[in-house]
């Protein structure tokens, strides 16, 4: 894999760790109303669709080449939004 497709990979794995922040965020508002069952069926269809649009957009830029960097970079930019969120509320309490 050469250096640009590398590249164009890891900043897709962190944006995608971004979006997954927000639609997780999401996705719990609006899966804590439901009973069991559907809580458990809704989250399965969930996980398979985003595991399926990553891999799908990987198949796109790298021919489906999945790295353990790729999987970390998906949690650093989870991490990373999480941390900014917590870091401007708790500063918003505290200014207040």
């Amino acid at each position: 894999m050469n250096l640009n497709i590398q590249l164009f990979s890891f900043t897709f794995s962190l944006i995608f760790g971004i979006f997954l922040y927000f639609l997780l965020e999401w996705f719990n508002m609006f899966n804590n109303r439901n009973k069991i069952i559907v809580k458990i069926l809704l989250s399965l269809i969930f996980v398979l669709t985003l595991s399926l649009l990553y891999f799908i957009v990987l198949l796109y830029i790298n021919n489906g080449y999945l790295h353990v960097y790729f999987l970390i970079l998906i949690m650093v930019g989870y991490i990373i939004v999480d941390f900014i969120k917590s870091f401007y509320f708790t500063h918003k309490k505290k200014k207040k």
